[in-house]
Parts: C-alpha cells; structure tokens; sequence
C-alpha cells in the first residue's frame, strides 16, 4: 500500500475565538491514562514504543498523556488529517519555543528552537544557506571524506555498541557544518567533551527541566551521584568553555564563508546589534546535540534492520556495484518510517483557540503529533510493523503520512544532511563489513532524551567482508 498524502485542501483549521460548533469537544474530555505522571514518565522511558500503542490501542487515535514533571497533560494526535492541521497553523497559534524546555540544559533559550513567529522565520531564513546550495555541496563532499576514514577504525571481529562509533561520525559531520573546511584548534577535545556530555542522555534524569528548578532543588540532585546531573554540569562548564574559544578564534582569524558560525558572527537583531557569544554558543550548542543524536539515532536502526535482512543487504550492494542508490534510498525511508529518531514531534504550545478534528484546545494546552503511530498506522501502511524497503520503491513520502523531519514552518533544517549521512554510513559499512547478530528479533526501543535508541545501542559484531569474486578465486 502507498503512502498517500493528504485529501484534497481543506479550510483554514483555526478558529479564532468564535463558539465552538455543537459537534466539538474540548480537549479535556479526550481519554487517558488515570495513572501518576510519574508512572506514566516511567513506562515511557522505559518502553516509550508499547507505551504510545498500548495509548492508541486503549483510547484511540486521539488522546492525552502526562509524562512530565510537574504533571500536565499533553494530547497526542495521530492522524494525517489532524497532523497537517497542526503543521499549517498560522505562527501566532502554535507556539514551539516551550516545546524544547527538556533540551535546555543544552541550548539555553535565545537559539532558533526557543523562537516564535517572525523572530523564528527571520532567524531561520538566515540560517538556512548553511544547510542548503554550496554548503549543503561541500558537507556531502566531507561527508563521503569522513565516512572512509572513521568506519576503517571502527572495531572489527568483536561485539560493540555501534551507536557510539556512529554518534562520533555525526559529530564530525556537524564540526563540518559549524565550522566549515577549517574546524578550530582544539577540535579533538571539544569532539570527546561533547560526547562524554551527552551521555548523560542515556540516564533517567536527562528529561528533567533543570531551569524550572529552584536552585536548591538543583543542588540536591546534583548530590545523588548516581543521576549523573554533577558530572554532566561539570562536562557543561568545560565545553561551554571551548565553544566560547571556538568562536573568538573563528572571529580573531576573519574567517568568513556560508558555515554555521560565519552566519551567526554576521547576523543581527532588528535594532542593528550584533547576537552576543551567549546567543552564538546557544545555537552550536543546539546543533551539537540536536544534529548528531538524531541522525546517530537513524542509523543505529538502520544497521539493526539490515543485520537481521540478508536480501536487504546483497540488494544495497548490487546496487552500490552498478552505481545506483535506489533501493538504499528505499531502506532509508523504510528505516525512517518505523524508527524516527523522533517520535513524537516538538510539542506545540497552543497560543489561541484552535479546532482540530473536532477537538477544540485552547491557550495554554500542548499538543504532540506522533510521528511513530502516524508512521506506523495500518490504513497508511500494509504490514505497518515490517521492515519492507520495496514500499517506497517509485513512491515518494506523504507530507503528513511521513514525518520523521517533522513539517510545517519548523521541519528540521538538516533534512537532507541526515539522509546523506545514513546513505553514506550504511554504503560504506556494507562495502567493508559483514554485520553479524545473535538475537534474530530487532531490539525494542529506549528513551535517550527526546530520541528513541535501540536498547542495546545496536550491539554486533562487524566482520571483514571478503567479496564473492576473491572467495571464488581462493
């Protein structure tokens, strides 16, 4: 079955302030889960794939959930129909900025996440020539440059987690994309800095908004040692440090070009000032994270697939042998339709009354489009939960039936980076490496703070790959 994109165009979904039609219902009455939010945030953590079934399973394709603390509801929409409405809600509406509070602790709050309206499409549009054209030639360039050479090293003949391995050549990638062809001096460390950080992400205190905390509260918990939150703090300090160093060195050596950094040195606000290094640090800090553990994300599952599907592979590298990408593109898509890094797209604050599939939710309510139910609902997809690369064969991926970039005004910047990126790491990994698996069954899922990883961080054993032609001539 094909994807299909949205019905035919329908009207504005916002309804200003005017009285709700008789046929609406407020979002209050949608159905839920009675449990404690902390239950609730555990069982999430934990397994946040069963949790959203079970939801949708139990209460249907609209309800609400609360898995944060303090505890409020946010209401989880799962259809096409009510996915587009949410996308295509005037600025004004929708707000996003809020929806980042669990990332803070990594990008502050002046970046390109925390803006709203027209101070979020000024800033993007300035930002957008460093992720698309020349830069977007020169990334792909570094790209297939860096794949070669971090994949040789990775370990052979053994069992690793390859999610850190894939997680350090994402961070290669964005030095390329924040700072162009000359990264800074200190690269090296500030490369291990960053992911030492983000480990902290694999802990269960990495959702915590620390800056909602009372400074005492934050104090107690950096004592328990076990929550990893004075280590990460610690590691903080030392990388914000770095970037700082980064960005004098960028600017004392007149280094200007269409990298993210040059960008935001030349950039300004309305009133001609020039954004400060804190408003500079912010937005690296939000594309060291948010631009590698996505795409790291995606590529972990891809391997866990492809490890587990033989006719997956010798297919990729017929392909790869004859000098077509077809059907690796396909694999990509499929990866990303069951496994979006993720799943559940950036909550949208609800700024005026807005009516979506005869749901009315007014100012202040939160809403969550689902990109995991919506990626996997079976009158969209046949066989939903399998891994079937062929259905994207000739077909391109519904706007609102396919979000693992999320859609509207604030899709992710570096769509087409991350696809590069998958297509290059899984090439080059099949050209290299046969991928061996004991457990026949794909891992489950687990929450690494706003992205889904395979619980074993997709463990297996790469072995040399000796071609057929060589075995045959042996």
């Amino acid at each position: 079955m094909n994807t299909p994109e949205a019905g035919p165009a329908a009207r504005c979904p916002v309804d200003h302030g005017a009285a709700a039609p008789a046929a609406t219902i407020p979002a209050t009455a949608l159905p839920g889960s009675k449990k404690h939010a902390v239950v609730q945030l555990y069982n999430y953590w934990t397994n946040p794939q069963a949790f959203v079934e079970d939801c949708r399973k139990e209460y249907g394709p609209r309800f609400q959930v609360s898995i944060r603390l303090p505890p409020r509801p946010v209401y989880v929409l799962t259809t096409p129909d009510d996915v587009k409405a949410m996308f295509t809600a005037p600025a004004d509406v929708l707000h996003t900025g809020n929806g980042s509070a669990t990332i803070e602790k990594y990008t502050g709050q002046s970046g390109l996440a925390w803006l709203d309206e027209d101070e979020h499409k000024v800033r993007r549009k300035a930002m957008m020539p460093s992720y698309h054209g020349g830069a977007l030639e020169r990334i792909a360039e570094a790209i297939t440059e860096t794949v070669r050479t971090d994949v040789a090293d990775w370990p052979r003949g053994t069992s690793v987690q390859l999610h850190s391995h894939i997680h350090s050549f994402t961070m290669n990638v964005i030095r390329e994309v924040v700072y162009g062809p000359e990264g800074p001096s200190r690269w090296k460390e500030l490369h291990r800095l960053l992911l030492e950080m983000m480990e902290f992400n694999n802990g269960p205190a990495s959702p915590m908004l620390l800056h909602k905390m009372p400074p005492r509260m934050v104090r107690v918990l950096r004592a328990i040692r076990p929550l990893g939150l004075e280590r990460f703090l610690k590691l903080r300090e030392r990388v914000d440090r770095l970037v700082y160093e980064t960005i004098d060195e960028h600017r004392d050596a007149g280094r200007r070009g269409d990298d993210l950094l040059s960008r935001l040195l030349e950039m300004t606000h309305p009133d001609g000032r020039a954004l400060s290094d804190s408003e500079i640090r912010d937005e690296l800090s939000t594309i060291f994270l948010a631009g590698t553990e996505t795409t790291a994300a995606a590529i972990a599952w891809a391997f866990v697939y492809l490890a587990r599907d033989r006719a997956a592979v010798a297919r990729i590298r017929e392909e790869m042998a004859a000098g077509e990408d077809t059907y690796l593109t396909a694999v990509v898509h499929e990866v990303l339709r069951l496994r979006p890094s993720i799943p559940n797209i950036i909550v949208r604050e609800v700024k005026k009354p807005i009516e979506i599939g005869g749901v009315r939710y007014e100012p202040g309510q939160h809403l969550w489009a689902s990109a995991f139910l919506l990626n996997r609902d079976p009158d969209l997809y046949e066989d939903p939960d399998a891994f079937r690369p062929e259905r994207f064969i000739g077909v391109k991926p519904g706007t609102y039936s396919w979000i693992p970039f999320g859609g509207g005004r604030i899709r992710c910047l570096g769509d087409r980076i991350a696809l590069l990126e998958m297509k290059a790491v899984i090439g080059e990994v099949l050209r290299q490496c046969d991928l061996h698996v004991s457990d026949p069954e794909p891992e489950r899922a687990r929450s690494r703070i706003v992205v889904n990883v395979p619980a074993d961080f997709a463990r297996m054993e790469l072995r040399p790959r000796v071609p057929a032609a060589q075995t045959a001539g042996a």
